[in-house]
């Protein structure tokens, strides 16, 4: 990982390794055994990322709180929308063991950075 940073996050998308490594050294380096707890904070289109410029993911199922995600990281139902009807086309895999997608931020839905 690089540490160039674009509009909100890196430069380059980690590997699993990289994620992985990151979240094991802050629990050692914190002594954290876990992390449990309540959120009460929904991603819902209108929400502005910090620090994601790509998600790495599946593709999800219409009418769930994971497409409300990805419908905020892109820029809306309607960029959503073309983006599953191109999956549907093309015979893309849904669910846990389908298809993986990059997904790029849009602009819009990142906080302004200077």
């Amino acid at each position: 990982m690089t540490s160039a940073h674009t509009r909100g996050g890196w430069n380059e998308l980690p590997t699993a390794y990289e994620a992985v490594n990151a979240a094991s050294e802050w629990a050692e380096r914190t002594q954290q055994r876990a992390v449990t707890g309540d959120t009460s904070l929904m991603i819902v289109p209108g929400y502005k990322f910090a620090l994601c410029d790509y998600l790495f993911t599946n593709t999800h199922q219409p009418r769930s709180t994971l497409l409300m995600l990805i419908s905020s990281l892109v820029g809306g139902h309607q960029r959503t929308k073309r983006i599953y009807d191109h999956a549907l086309r093309e015979n893309y895999r849904f669910l846990s063991y389908g298809d993986g997608t990059l997904l790029q931020c849009s602009k819009g839905s990142q906080i302004s950075r200077v």
